[in-house]
């Protein structure tokens, strides 16, 4: 899943990306400065999550925090034989 949107701040409005995949979950803030950047393999947390999480050390950089704007989610597509197998163990995909 890719995430895209912005975090409107005080001082400034920066863009971010998330990306989840299987494997982990990253992020990218276009900080003024330079970018701010953390990844993780763990993949337990929903892309706005990490973003809340995030959000102090964020804060440093933009001022005080007006709002954060999603503007674009993109979900990956799911194989045929990857939502079978999803229902098969108890987990209902639909895509």
């Amino acid at each position: 899943m890719l995430v895209k949107g912005k975090v409107i701040g005080e001082k400034v409005t920066a863009p971010f990306e998330i990306l989840k995949t299987g494997d982990g979950i990253s992020l990218r803030v276009e900080l003024p400065s330079e970018p701010f950047e953390y990844s993780t393999d763990c993949s337990c947390l929903e892309p706005l999550e990490l973003l809340g999480l995030l959000l102090p050390a964020i804060e440093e950089e933009t001022g005080e925090i007006k709002g954060v704007f999603v503007e674009e989610v993109v979900e990956e597509k799911r194989s045929l034989l990857e939502q079978l197998r999803g229902m098969i163990w108890g987990k209902h995909f639909i895509g």
